[in-house]
């Protein structure tokens, strides 16, 4: 099953929302320093925290989908259920609903059912 899961034409697209998701996690290390500046010193550690663990998930879930491992379906779907639960906490910054889309759209390309080529 994994293997109909990892198809070649499933894998790019899982990589690009995984980069995304890195992406996010870079853009939130930009916005915890003007956090910090704004004097919301715990608003900027908690959007480093969130930071890290988008970017610990994001590089789990995409070195698993490289190297096609057995384990990559479950680690997409925690990568995906920890952006959207994150993402809650940084409604507050606006990013929130951007992360949100993104969580979501690696649980549809995971979870949707493999397009037959044309």
């Amino acid at each position: 099953m994994d293997e109909e899961f990892l198809s070649e034409g499933r894998v790019p697209s899982l990589q690009k929302l995984l980069y995304v998701v890195l992406g996010l996690a870079a853009v939130l290390v930009v916005v915890a320093p003007i956090l910090a500046l704004g004097g919301d010193g715990a608003g900027a550690v908690v959007v480093l925290v969130i930071a890290a663990a988008y970017a610990l998930m994001a590089w789990l879930s995409l070195r698993a989908v490289k190297e096609r491992s057995p384990s990559a379906r479950r680690t997409i779907v925690l990568t995906a259920a920890v952006v959207i639960v994150l993402s809650v906490l940084l409604v507050g910054i606006l990013i929130g609903p951007l992360t949100v889309i993104c969580g979501v759209g690696l649980l549809i390309v995971t979870f949707a059912p493999e397009r037959e080529p044309k």
